[in-house]
């Protein structure tokens, strides 16, 4: 008898889920799948917006280094797949220390940039109690303790609710409780939470403060938990480090958008339009749809009602190097000579949405999350849109319906009939998991996919 045929697999989407997706199936050790990588983009998704840029002169090395846009950071503790998939692939990363600083800003002085970056802020803070976060030079240094004692207080306040005031889950007469139910539960002041907690999590999750505020609170908690005092690293030359080693050697077809997957008799049909614009229909024993909700729901029909109820929204990430941008305190910060390896992340807030500044690479390029401030065009190098994936305890219940197994699921009928895996589709991506939408979802879900079809993981078998 011959070798057993090896099925077909079209993994929509290269992302990280779809990366780590199609990289597990290929490598398996059983040599089982044949896989297809279809992308829309012109480039694979991961860090299609990533910059080279210049290194600092007083660099040790002039060459040129990738940086990520966004900002790719992840700390220890709840990115642990994560980094054991970076280990495995060798992917280089270092611990990064970063200075936080937190501004509100008056809408009226926003159309004025010169008035937005003269606002001082209201506190600085070094990750984790690195080191004396530094204070500005103009502060009145009496208000100024009085503010970093209220702020450490009403930190230390949310970080003991974290530990011992578990959040309201779901029931058979209710929802799990939302981040708004448990700040008021847990007495939280307002002020603490919309200076400080709403600001630091929001730009976490790149969404709104009200966006955010809907959020099950076991989404924020537990994501606070795991990080609590864990450090922070980045990937040294950028996470396109990662994307090459993925996907070395996989076939990836690229300026194809997909319009629909039909599962039937003969297979899943995937229709799509190539890069000349001609409709083609090929047909894959599996399918993975490695993309966001709103993508899934236009082209899988036994999910398009059901994702619909998934909100999304859209994020604007700004890679510049427009130095008005950035508070004036920015320069007295430095000039207090911070660490070497220390980075600056301004937090600026109006009328609940905060922008989030990232200095990289010595301030040679400036990453804006979610702009407030006008940035001048002429330096802008590059300007793009994410659609990212909001949480909801609807969205939560939906989603671990979908994922649940369904022979330890108990008696509690599901609302959702259609389960991972049903017609051989299979759906991937930050948002496959019952936690925050970051890149550990991805790796998680891919991970996921992997093991339903008994491909050996080999991180986690080191």
């Amino acid at each position: 008898m011959g070798e057993p045929r090896r099925k077909s697999v079209a993994i929509i989407g290269t992302g990280l889920s779809g990366l780590v997706t199609a990289y597990l199936l290929h490598h398996d050790r059983q040599k089982r799948f044949d896989v297809k990588l279809f992308e829309k983009g012109e480039e694979l998704s991961f860090c299609a917006e990533s910059l080279r840029v210049q290194k600092p002169e007083d660099s040790s090395s002039a060459q040129s280094v990738w940086a990520d846009v966004p900002m790719r950071a992840f700390a220890g503790g709840f990115y642990q797949n994560l980094i054991r998939l970076y280990d495995y692939l060798g992917v280089p990363y270092q611990s990064q220390d970063f200075i936080f600083t937190f501004t509100q800003l008056d809408s009226r002085r926003i159309s004025d940039c010169n008035d937005v970056s003269s606002a001082a802020p209201s506190m600085t803070h070094a990750s984790n109690f690195h080191r004396i976060p530094p204070i500005p030079r103009t502060a009145d240094i009496f208000f100024w303790l009085l503010e970093a004692l209220y702020a450490l207080f009403f930190n230390l306040w949310f970080t003991l609710c974290v530990y011992y005031v578990a959040p309201y889950e779901e029931t058979s007469s209710s929802q799990s409780e939302t981040f708004r139910d448990y700040i008021k539960r847990t007495y939280l002041p307002r002020y603490y939470v919309d200076n400080y907690l709403l600001p630091l999590m929001a730009s976490v999750s790149t969404c709104s403060h009200e966006e955010l505020l809907d959020f099950p609170a076991s989404d924020v908690l537990e994501y606070k938990r795991r990080t609590h005092r864990q450090p922070h690293y980045v990937v040294k030359n950028g996470v396109r480090a990662a994307q090459d080693r993925l996907a070395q050697d996989l076939n990836v077809l690229l300026k194809a958008c997909v319009q629909n997957v039909v599962p039937g008799s003969n297979g899943i049909a995937l229709h799509y339009i190539d890069a000349a614009g001609e409709h083609k229909v090929e047909n894959f024993d599996l399918v993975v749809l490695a993309v966001s909700p709103d993508v899934v729901s236009a082209v899988f029909e036994p999910l398009r009602e059901t994702l619909r109820r998934i909100p999304t929204t859209t994020v604007q990430t700004v890679a510049h190097n427009d130095m008005s941008t950035l508070p004036r305190v920015s320069a007295e910060f430095r000039n207090k000579n911070l660490g070497a390896t220390d980075q600056m992340i301004h937090f600026r807030s109006s009328k609940g949405t905060t922008e989030a500044i990232h200095e990289q690479e010595g301030r040679s390029l400036i990453v804006t999350t979610n702009p407030i401030t006008p940035i001048k065009p002429s330096r802008i190098m590059r300007s793009a849109k994410f659609t990212r994936v909001l949480r909801s305890p609807e969205s939560r219940r939906i989603v671990n319906e979908i994922f649940a197994d369904r022979a330890t699921s108990g008696c509690k009928k599901p609302t959702v009939q259609w389960h991972n895996g049903d017609d051989g589709v299979f759906i991937a991506g930050g948002w496959c998991w019952d936690g925050m939408v970051l890149l550990e979802g991805c790796v998680v879900s891919a991970m996921r996919v992997a093991s339903s079809l008994d491909v050996e993981i080999p991180w986690m078998s080191r």
